[in-house]
């Protein structure tokens, strides 16, 4: 029996990399293959409740491990010359951002975190991993000397990553010289054609969790696998009351998911509410509870907010689906279906919502006004620097002739195109003859 073990990206604020992890899980151990989880503390519950064997990967001591002796004494991060206000939309350019987000600030915890998937490499003993953005398992896979499944996607796609597919010339930033934490962990392993951050998400075979309509990778690649969704998608509505009501008044749903830009909801939420109160459409607005929902309930009589709502059922059940532009979210949305307007928070975002309007099956609109502002940040490596839109714009008289889209039937001939497409290839998808390729 095969031995799996599957190390998704756990750093972030939301579950994508986790819940596809699971599921695929789930796929290998009704297909007879013994998988089991990495998870960290955050997630780590997720893991064990939903039945998969998971082992931790503890983060939560680091912080004791960022103390030394040579300047800077506590590595962090932090931004040079702090806007008076929080950003609301972020601009970068690559995985190399993600490094000092998942705190990966010094080669010592970057060679901890190592030995602790080394250790439960010892316990489990796989015959395969399969990694979910997560910057360790390619290297792992050095160490043991066994075959590595990535699950990515054309923007972090070793070895020629196309972020800003849309842009003819992309922004001019500064990168986080992101190789470093791990330049004693190469070295030690002998791995000396790691030249970029995407180089760390190499691997023996890609598995894509779309189609190649949306991720058109170099279809020319014998190790490339489109699996369609990796999610459940449960045919089962729940009740929504709100929505429920028999009325011809268009229902619109918003979220913005479990990993956005945190750090700006509350003026978007307001503005949400500003933008739909006393209009012809019934709102219902997920603040995932980040924000409770009473904060901005009985202020307006179309308008609800909910801290928690079944959200493939709410896309089910709505006319016209606002979103972030996660990844999850965007496979919900277009397996049901449904046209939506992104509203990102961050340039992966937004190239998820440009991939829909560019297929025609969605709209994007970016939520700042404004001249973006040089955003300065300085970690244990050196200083990057993103570009942030700082004054939050969702006007009226731009986002409601993109709902308009709604009454396009030739829309929703190109959306069940799509999600014809999709559903057929999570179908066919057999994990077994993934294995087996390697």
């Amino acid at each position: 029996m095969k031995r799996v073990l599957l190390i998704p990206s756990d750093h972030g604020g939301g579950r994508g990399h986790v819940s596809r992890c699971i599921y695929l899980s789930k796929k290998l151990q009704a297909s007879g293959v013994n998988a089991a989880l990495v998870l960290e503390n955050k997630h780590f519950k997720a893991g064990i409740d939903s039945g998969i064997p998971t082992y931790l990967l503890n983060t939560r001591k680091e912080k004791y491990l960022k103390l030394q002796l040579k300047k800077p004494h506590l590595p962090k991060i932090e931004m040079v010359d702090s806007p008076s206000k929080p950003p609301v939309f972020l601009v970068f350019d690559g995985l190399a951002y993600q490094i000092p987000r998942d705190e990966y600030l010094s080669q010592r915890i970057v060679r901890r975190r190592f030995r602790q998937l080394e250790k439960i490499a010892e316990r489990f003993k796989p015959d395969v991993l399969i990694g979910d953005t997560h910057f360790l398992t390619f290297l792992l896979g050095k160490k043991l000397n066994i075959p590595v499944v990535q699950i990515t996607r054309l923007a972090g796609f070793p070895p020629d990553p196309k972020f800003f597919w849309w842009l003819k010339q992309p922004p001019r930033l500064i990168h986080p010289d992101a190789l470093q934490p791990f330049r004693v962990l190469l070295d030690s392993l002998a791995v000396t054609d790691v030249q970029k951050t995407e180089d760390l998400l190499r691997g023996d075979l890609y598995l894509i969790p779309s189609s190649p309509s949306m991720e058109p990778v170099d279809g020319k690649q014998k190790n490339i696998v489109f699996s369609g969704a990796l999610s459940e998608i449960s045919d089962v509505v729940q009740k929504i009351p709100f929505f429920d009501e028999q009325n011809e008044v268009p229902k619109i749903y918003v979220t913005t998911g479990g990993g956005a830009n945190r750090f700006s909801e509350q003026r978007f939420f307001e503005a949400v509410l500003k933008l739909f109160d006393r209009t012809d459409f019934k709102v219902l607005v997920s603040t995932a509870g980040t924000i409770p929902a009473k904060t901005f309930n009985g202020r307006s009589a179309n308008v609800l907010f909910t801290d928690w709502v079944d959200g493939i059922s709410a896309i089910r059940k709505s006319d016209l689906v606002i979103h972030h532009g996660g990844y999850g979210s965007t496979m919900e949305i277009l397996v049901s279906g449904k046209p939506s307007i992104v509203i990102p928070f961050h340039s992966e975002q937004e190239g998820n919502g440009r991939r829909l309007k560019e297929l025609r099956v969605g709209e994007i609109f970016l939520p700042y006004r404004g001249e973006l502002k040089e955003l300065k940040f300085g970690w244990p490596y050196g200083v990057y620097t993103m570009l942030g839109g700082m004054e939050l714009n969702l006007d009226r008289t731009q986002i409601f002739p993109l709902i308009e889209q709604i009454y396009d039937q030739s829309l929703y001939e190109r959306l069940n195109k799509i999600k014809d497409e999709l559903t057929e290839l999570q179908k066919n998808f057999d994990p077994l003859e993934l294995l087996k390729s390697l």
